[in-house]
């Protein structure tokens, strides 16, 4: 059996020594609280103490950065489309909570719990995908089911062709542009269920593989055993993503008031929108900000300290392994303090080796002769020794009566003492709850002379406030009436230096023009001249023509005479020829 106990003991103690040397992987399953949140993001942000939200996280980061668009890219996992992030803590920010705009601090992020590939909405159409971040409340129910509307700004567009380039970024359609696409697609609601919790996936590798012509890698994830950037290996895409524990009491260790540090600089917002333009950051007043809170001694109206002793201990599962119990059977080395004894039995402890003594000495060898000596002796002893135990009897009944009584002293003793003790206790209570009473009424009354003099003190200083604001306001008016003389009379002034150039300038055109006009009539006499000259030579060559038409005419009538005397002397010659010629004789028949 101890054998037995040895072997399971030693079992146990083996098993509890390759846990403790085992690797702890965080993963699904190993847990986290809001309180890393707090400590891993501090060195890369500023915590603001938000009215509505509670702490929420403002990243340092560049002017033109948006979240699921900035230093990142899409891959598709078997989860669906996963956002893989460049930043050290996109680990956390853009897999668990929400990101909002605010008007004056601009991108923040909200702490979340549950773990996503993407906290976004997908939208498709017209060659275009389109994915924007979900608010704080919105479930993935409400995401899909299409009567979620998210903001016009929020939305970034990039053609479907480049969906899954690691550099996507280069491809963005201007956010003038996206507003109109958004308008002309559809929600994209795939989902994809696994232990019961649904995710968005965003658009199916088989439609991603139809319009980038191209095979669609789809790739694992593993759980990587600590925070930092996302790394992707071959098909594997390497992420830390622990199952976090809400934390009550989890608290940054420098939060600014939200409220508080807006009204100290009511004009100089962290948000920054141009017109048409995407939400972005005012990196100077971002910088402000971080300043504040990161300062050596922050100003305590703006900016609450808590001390790490006074932060919550962390909640993740104590991992080291526990200290080995004793094995059965292995002997207690512990050393025991010895008790005082009782005296009465001390004495029969000695009586008791003394008899062991003397029975050793009679059982020694004897001569015969001392036997008898010796035996009477051991009768004598034996009887002593009954005696002594009816005297040890009656002495430990007069022990014990005595204990009892003692102990029924001692109870009566302690009754008597806890009453006493509950009467001075209740007294004590009695005394503190009045001590408290009136430390509370005197704390109270302090406080209501605090607030009363902080009020006052507050109102004169309101007072004073207002009294320098008006007189500012004096001066500025004086300032800007001053200014306003002076820009009417240097503007009276050169309106009458621009009157005098133009009256100038016009006399000096008039004169242009009069003498470009006599210039202009004397080249319209010039042309009449010319245009005389020109019908003189045009009626000159008119007569010429009809000179020369008449010479024709008569040239052509003597021509015709000349052939009309031609053929009427050819006509003459062939009668000539004709007379001339023999008359044929009759012949006889």
């Amino acid at each position: 059996m101890k054998t037995i106990k040895r072997i399971i003991g030693s079992g146990f103690l083996a098993l509890l020594l390759i846990l403790a040397l085992s690797p702890q992987t965080k993963a699904q399953g190993d847990y986290i609280s809001d309180q890393d949140f707090y400590d891993n993001l501090q060195p890369y942000g500023t915590w603001v103490s938000d009215p509505q939200y509670g702490n929420v996280w403002i990243p340092d980061v560049d002017g033109d950065f948006r979240p699921y668009a900035t230093r990142g890219h899409w891959v598709v996992t078997d989860y669906g489309n996963t956002w893989v992030s460049d930043y050290p803590w996109g680990w956390a920010t853009f897999h668990y909570g929400r990101w909002r705009y605010d008007d004056y601090y601009g991108w923040e992020w909200i702490p979340g719990h549950e773990w996503a590939p993407a906290w976004v909405s997908w939208r498709h159409g017209g060659g275009y995908y389109g994915w924007a971040p979900l608010l704080p409340g919105i479930t993935i129910a409400i995401s899909i089911g299409g009567g979620y509307r998210v903001p016009d700004n929020y939305w970034v567009c990039a053609p479907q062709a480049y969906i899954n380039r690691p550099n996507i970024y280069n491809y963005y359609v201007p956010p003038s542009r996206s507003v109109t696409i958004i308008r002309n697609t559809t929600i994209i609601n795939n989902t994809y269920v696994q232990n019961n919790v649904t995710y968005v996936t965003g658009p199916r590798p088989q439609e991603i593989r139809q319009y980038t012509r191209q095979n669609v890698t789809v790739y694992n994830i593993t759980n990587s055993n600590r925070p930092g950037n996302v790394t992707i290996n071959n098909k594997t895409v390497n992420i830390y993503r622990p199952a976090v524990n809400k934390a009550p009491n989890a608290r940054p260790a420098r939060v600014v008031d939200a409220n508080a540090y807006k009204q100290q600089h009511p004009n100089q917002p962290i948000a920054y929108q141009a017109k048409g333009g995407a939400p972005t950051f005012n990196r100077t007043n971002a910088t402000r900000l971080a300043s504040a809170a990161k300062a050596p001694t922050p100003d305590n109206k703006i900016v609450r300290v808590n001390p790490v002793n006074n932060r919550p201990n962390n909640t993740k599962p104590n991992n080291q392994p526990a200290q080995p119990a004793a094995r059965p059977g292995q002997p207690n080395t512990a050393v025991r303090q010895p008790q005082p004894g009782n005296p009465a039995q001390q004495q029969k402890d000695a009586r008791a080796q003394q008899q062991q003594q003397r029975m050793q000495q009679l059982k020694t060898p004897q001569p015969q002769q001392q036997q008898k000596a010796v035996q009477q002796q051991e009768q004598q002893v034996q009887q002593k020794a009954t005696q002594q135990r009816q005297q040890q009897q009656a002495t430990q009944q007069q022990v014990q009566q005595k204990a009892a009584q003692q102990q029924t002293q001692q109870r009566q003793q302690q009754q008597a003492t806890q009453q006493q003790v509950q009467q001075k206790a209740a007294q004590q209570q009695a005394q503190q709850r009045q001590q408290q009473q009136a430390t509370q009424q005197q704390v109270q009354q302090k406080a209501a002379q605090q607030q009363t003099q902080q009020r006052q003190q507050q109102q004169a200083t309101q007072q004073q406030v207002q009294q320098k604001a008006a007189q500012q306001q004096t001066q500025q008016r004086q300032q800007q009436q001053a200014t306003q003389q002076q820009v009417q009379q240097k503007a009276a002034q050169q309106q009458a230096q621009q009157r005098q150039q133009q009256q100038a300038a016009q006399q000096q055109a008039q004169q242009r023009a009069a003498q470009q006009q006599a210039q202009q009539r004397q080249q319209q006499a010039a042309q009449q001249q010319a245009q005389q000259r020109a019908a003189q030579q045009q009626a000159q060559q008119r007569q010429q023509q009809q000179q020369a038409q008449q010479k024709a005419a008569q040239q052509q009538a003597q021509q015709r005479q000349q052939q009309q005397a031609a053929q009427q002397r050819a006509a003459q010659q062939k009668q000539q020829q004709e007379r001339q010629k023999p008359q044929p004789q009759n012949q006889p028949r």
